[in-house]
């Protein structure tokens, strides 16, 4: 494929702009802000289509304002003449092919010229600059390897992007010691969840030990019932032994304390009953205080979420979301609009010159219908039409003028050389000197004829007198001379025929002495009256001449003052429409129709904005109505970007608490019931305890312990008191010893003590029995553990997905890899064969090839063998054999997909010797191959002989677009 011209409608600073190529090497020579690289990213956005805004690259739009876009003539190998034009349009533009049998294409079309190639692998392979080859000395060696690589095989600059893009993302889900990677997130978040359910468990891990403790402690309650027992037992086999000492003495001592014990009764098994009745009345009191609690939290909570109704109308919001972004697209489109309706009034207005707002006023108010338009065109055609009269009169009274000049001085001319009265009556004896001519050859021709000759004579004479004369009529444009010629002929004739009779004898007289004289005489004459002739004629024309020049002239400034009136009828015309709507001098004719044209233009706009001008006021009022119905619903004040994300929380939010107010309803139902019910529960296990202490005749705990220690300490005095009679009665009477008195004594002490110590360590026991109660209750009703152990499942769920994304990316390396292994060993080589003879060629063999060492790095191996990897070369020997490979792939690409090489001045760091091999090379290669080269060194414009030269800056006063 060869490109043949390029015509650039408008494309930055380029503007009805043709430029001819030719095969081979095509130089693009310009200073700097020449426009080179406008050229070039022409070219390539008229093939590829232009970039689209997101991209980031320069559209190129005109800045004269004029069409966007141009031609690329090329000739193809399979559709021969092709004509590709691209304008502004949809993203991309609007493309046409024009093929030379008259069929047009578009899009599928030029993809197939282009054979299915993208502006990207274009780059990749036919088009490269300095940019490219500046950054080779900050790169890696494996970075240069891959960039050559690249540069020797197809495709793989998009494989190289995938495997970045790839680990790029691998990056961004794990690093080995990253904390902002989401894999590394989630899994510091489940090691926190994974604390915190270690923390529940221990937690959980109590439960049991602690009803392994309320076993206990039931336990030790049994065995401190069975030692109090055992300790009442021991009392009374203790009395019953103090007994057998003096019981007279004790008898007495049992009365007197029998009678000091005030205790009457007590009620049945009353400390075990009172015990059992008294945790279960603690153990009630919490367990109301907690159920109180919960229900008084419940109630807390619902009174602080919104109501059904509230709901109900953010899910009617919702459901309107859709017209809510559209209003938000249609307000930011219609600002869009807007601003560039603006833009285009405003341009339009500096086209027009308007220069204020009375001015603007003022054109917004014309009149500029099509009758209007026709009107003017009448006026202003009148003024063309007047002004064409008016240059053609001038130039015509100019001319005629100089023609009248021209005449006088020929006319001037003509009287000096006028001839003179001899000359004048010399012509005038013309005719005396042809009839005596006549009359002597007559009489000479007579008289030498013999008489039978004679006969005839008569005839030719008079024929050859009558032809004189009727030519020296004609001659000197004198009829008179014809009518004395016919009579001359009359006479002669009838002087021969008389001359011809008969006579005996006749003098014969030679004149032919004189006919010679005459004849002489008479060609003098004639001569001078062919010149009186002349300059008569000459005369009477230059009056004629100037008779008529002047009547001309008359005509001519009549004409002109009829123009002149009527131009200026016109003018005036046109002048006061236009000063009438503020604009100042007179526009050039042609310039009217589009000043209407533009005026329509700018009243079209102007009416455009005052309708998406109230569009838009509609849609903002149509927002701020819904942002306030937003506001009274939820009580915030919404933002314009996050009303609806802002809504979805809150409605979310909503569900969620009424979901947790319905549940906690349940609960507060099934708590209220409870708390009844313990409540009840807790009245009838009081009422048991109070009947105890009424039993015992008791107020408190303290008294009821006391009266149990009383009433069983009198029921002991009536026991040892029976057993004292008893044995009094069977040992009889006795007295007692002091010192028996005093043990005795120390013995009833201890026995007290020990028994206040069981009564302590009883109540301790019931005390850590309702702790360890409500704290088991407190873990069978919490559910923060299940709460956490769901999160904790989930994130491994999250981090499962995660990890299955960054498997994904791993094995997409791994085949990218395995794919440039294979580009190595089987696509490359047919590239590196004539990559290897060019870099030598470049280098001038001081290597001798170009080769992939097995772990993927270039290597250039010098004719000794030494090898040197890519990274140890010198910058310009680093670009020589990226340039190699690039013109070997395009060399191994030229019978299959022929597309032009654009280069844009990659020489510059080689040296006179290095760019003297570059230029043969490309010189070699001209024959397969068009060359585009952009540079802004004057010398590359001579280093080749036979390159075409385009001077860039010279294509600005060469603007021409030629038509289709």
């Amino acid at each position: 494929m060869r490109i043949d011209k390029l015509v650039i409608y408008g494309f930055g600073q380029h503007e009805d702009t043709t430029i001819e190529l030719k095969d081979g090497i095509n130089v693009f020579f310009g200073w700097n802000e020449a426009g080179k690289t406008t050229i070039q990213q022409f070219l390539l956005s008229v093939l590829f289509g232009f970039p689209l805004r997101n991209q980031g690259l320069l559209r190129y739009e005109p800045k004269g304002g004029g069409r966007h876009g141009g031609q690329v003539h090329i000739t193809h190998t399979e559709f021969g003449k092709v004509v590709i034009e691209r304008v502004k349009g949809k993203s991309a533009g609007d493309v046409t092919l024009y093929f030379e049998d008259g069929t047009r294409g578009e899009e599928e079309a030029l993809k197939k010229v282009l054979y299915r190639y993208d502006r990207i692998s274009f780059e990749s392979i036919f088009s490269f600059s300095i940019h490219q080859l500046q950054h080779f000395d900050k790169m890696t060696e494996e970075e240069l390897s891959r960039t050559l690589l690249a540069s020797g095989t197809t495709g793989v600059d998009a494989i190289t992007k995938l495997e970045q893009r790839a680990i790029k993302e691998m990056n961004s889900l794990f690093k080995k010691s990253g904390k902002i990677p989401e894999m590394n997130v989630k899994i510091e978040e489940i090691r926190r969840l994974e604390q915190t359910l270690k923390e529940a468990r221990m937690k959980l891990d109590q439960y049991e030990p602690a009803i392994l403790r309320i076993s206990e402690i039931d336990q030790q309650l049994d065995s401190l019932k069975i030692e109090e027992r055992l300790l009442q037992k021991s009392n009374e086999q203790y009395a019953k032994y103090r007994q057998a000492k003096p019981l007279l003495e004790q008898q007495i001592q049992l009365e007197t304390k029998l009678f000091a014990i005030n205790q009457q009764s007590f009620p049945s098994e009353g400390i075990r009953r009172y015990e059992t009745l008294k945790v279960r009345v603690q153990e009630l009191h919490i367990q109301i205080e907690q159920l109180q609690q919960a229900i008084l939290q419940v109630e807390q909570q619902s009174n602080g979420i919104h109501n059904s109704k509230g709901l109900k109308e953010i899910d009617d919001l919702l459901s309107k979301e859709t017209e809510w972004h559209h209003w938000n697209l249609r307000k930011q489109q219609l600002s869009n609009e807007l601003e560039q309706l603006k833009l285009d009034i405003e341009q339009q207005a500096r086209l027009l010159g308007i220069q204020d707002e009375n001015h603007f006023n003022l054109v917004m108010a014309m009149d500029v219908s099509l009758q209007k338009e026709e009107y003017f065109q009448q006026v202003m055609l009148r003024l063309q039409q007047a002004e064409e009269s008016i240059r053609f009169e001038m130039q015509s009274l100019e001319r005629l003028q100089i023609e009248s000049e021209e005449s006088v001085r020929k006319l001037n001319q003509l009287k000096e050389s006028a001839p003179s009265e001899a000359d004048e009556q010399e012509v005038g004896k013309l005719q005396n000197s042809i009839r005596q001519l006549a009359e002597l050859k007559a009489r000479q021709q007579i008289e030498k004829e013999p008489t039978t000759q004679k006969k005839n004579t008569q005839f030719i004479v008079s024929a050859l007198i009558l032809l004189t004369s009727l030519i020296g009529a004609i001659s000197f444009g004198d009829w008179r001379i014809a009518i004395g010629g016919i009579l001359l002929t009359g006479i002669i004739f009838g002087l021969i025929k008389s001359m011809n009779q008969p006579k005996s004898e006749k003098h014969t007289k030679d004149y032919s002495e004189e006919i010679v004289s005459l004849e002489q005489q008479l060609s003098k004459t004639e001569q001078l009256a062919e010149q009186v002739r002349l300059y008569n004629d000459r005369l009477l024309q230059l009056i004629e001449q100037r008779r008529d020049k002047q009547q001309m002239s008359t005509k001519i400034e009549q004409n002109l003052l009829a123009a002149n009136q009527n131009h200026s009828e016109a003018k005036e015309s046109l002048s006061q429409f236009l000063r009438l709507h503020g604009f100042d001098g007179l526009l050039q004719p042609q310039m009217f129709p589009e000043l209407f044209k533009r005026i329509r233009q700018i009243q079209e706009i102007h009416h455009l904005i005052s309708r998406k001008s109230l569009e838009f006021q509609s849609m903002g009022d149509q927002i701020h109505e819904r942002l306030r119905i937003m506001k009274d619903v939820t009580g915030k004040s919404l933002s314009v970007e996050s009303a609806y994300r802002s809504l979805r929380d809150v409605a979310n939010s909503l569900k969620e608490d009424q979901k947790e107010q319905e549940n906690a309803q349940i609960k507060q139902k099934e708590w209220v019931s409870q708390l009844t019910e313990k409540q009840q529960l807790f009245e009838i296990q009081s009422n048991e305890v109070q009947l105890l202490w009424n039993e015992a005749q008791v107020s408190d705990e303290s008294a009821f312990y006391q009266a149990d220690s009383e009433f069983r300490e009198k029921q002991s005095l009536h026991h040892d008191l029976r057993a004292i009679k008893a044995q009094l009665d069977s040992i009889g009477e006795f007295h007692l010893a002091i010192d028996d008195e005093q043990q005795q004594h120390l013995s009833s002490e201890e026995l007290s003590a020990k028994s206040n110590d069981f009564l302590k360590i009883r109540h301790e026991l019931l005390e850590e029995k309702a702790s360890l109660r409500q704290q088991t209750n407190s873990m069978l009703s919490d559910e923060g553990y299940g709460q956490s152990l769901q999160q904790f499942e989930q994130k491994k769920a999250e981090l499962a997905e995660l990890a299955h994304k960054w498997s994904v990316n791993k094995a997409i390396t791994e085949a990218i890899n395995q794919t440039m292994y294979n580009l190595k060993e089987k696509r490359l080589p047919f590239v590196l064969d004539t990559a290897q003879e060019f870099f030598n060629q470049l280098t001038n063999g001081r290597y001798d090839s170009l080769e992939v060492n097995e772990d993927g790095i270039f290597e250039a191996v010098n004719p000794q063998g030494i090898r040197y990897r890519i990274a140890e070369l010198s910058q310009a020997t680093k670009e020589q054999a990226y340039i190699s490979l690039r013109f070997a792939l395009s060399e191994s690409l030229v019978n299959t997909i022929p597309l032009p090489i654009v280069m844009d001045d990659p020489f510059v760091h080689f040296d006179r010797f290095r760019v003297k091999q570059m230029v043969q090379l490309m010189t070699d290669l001209e024959n397969n191959h068009q060359f585009l080269y952009f540079t802004c060194h004057e010398d590359m414009t001579t280093i080749w002989p036979q390159a075409h030269i385009i001077d860039v800056a010279a294509l600005q006063n060469e603007r021409s677009v030629p038509s289709i």
